[in-house]
């Protein structure tokens, strides 16, 4: 079952967690003098200033069914989900579109995407020539080699660690562009500047296209160990810039939260060789 936090619970569970912790410390401060309560006041503002940013930018707490993983994506994004399959005796569902597809790749109906966690889409706002405002669409989806490493239980011939060079081939075939080699590596550029509140985290990011396409689809990686963990932010490139969409993705990442050992599926089946 998918389980779902309000951005008002999460912000008073947070609350908690820090004034408990603050209290610890105020304590300490005890005969440390002024400068020290000044400081301790300072921080619990900012701190709360941060939250409500993010409470602002972001959707409330996603937990997919993935072991591990919880996220919260950029407002206005809506989860995309497959129909449930039908109770017995009843009829199917209709197909879904494939523009609502949430394996197939944002605005590349035809291009099928493995390694899919979740997916979501928005309507946004974009700058119209002749006109106020148009409307169009983002897409965003949350990638990952933990079903290579559940398939790897029973097929030795999987390769988790091969997912990332796979996935950008994908990537590079949709938007024409040359896929990354050793000898002609992709420009990526590690992410800085997240908030002190938060883990550290090491992420890369790219802009896969080139700007004469009419969209842009950013690519964040993140490799923990050996799980390798991606998002991929798809939007149009007249987009309205007062969204901040970007920005509001630099909170994403902030808040994700990913395992950091590979799943291991349970089942009492010996691990073989593929036949091909």
């Amino acid at each position: 079952m998918l389980r779902k936090v309000s951005s008002e619970r999460a912000l008073n569970s947070d609350r908690r967690a820090f004034l408990a912790g603050l209290a610890g410390l105020s304590l300490m401060a005890i005969g440390c003098g002024a400068d020290t309560y000044e400081y301790r006041l300072k921080e619990t503002k900012t701190y709360f200033e941060y939250l409500e940013k993010v409470n602002a930018a972001l959707n409330s707490k996603y937990v997919p069914p993935v072991e591990g993983i919880e996220i919260r994506v950029p407002k206005p994004f809506v989860l995309l989900e497959l129909p449930a399959p039908p109770a017995e005796g009843q009829p199917a569902p209709p197909p879904v579109e494939p523009s609502d597809d949430p394996n197939r790749l944002g605005y590349h109906p035809n291009v099928q995407l493995e390694g899919v966690i979740a997916s979501w889409k928005a309507t946004v706002r974009t700058e119209a020539p002749g006109s106020d405002w148009g409307e169009g669409v983002a897409y965003l989806h949350l990638l990952g080699n933990l079903a290579r490493w559940e398939a790897k239980q029973t097929d030795l011939d999987v390769d988790p660690l091969r997912y990332f060079p796979d996935l950008i081939n994908v990537l590079a075939n949709a938007y024409n562009v040359q896929t990354e080699t050793t000898d002609s590596p992709w420009p990526w550029d590690p992410m800085r500047g997240f908030s002190p509140y938060v883990g550290k985290k090491k992420f890369e990011s790219i802009a896969v296209p080139p700007e004469d396409q009419p969209i842009n689809a950013v690519f964040y990686r993140l490799d923990i160990k050996d799980v390798q963990i991606g998002l991929l932010l798809i939007y149009p490139r007249n987009i309205d810039p007062s969204l901040h969409l970007e920005d509001r993705m630099k909170h994403t990442l902030e808040w994700l939260k990913v395992p950091s050992q590979p799943p291991q599926k349970k089942t009492n089946t010996p691990a073989t060789q593929g036949l091909f």
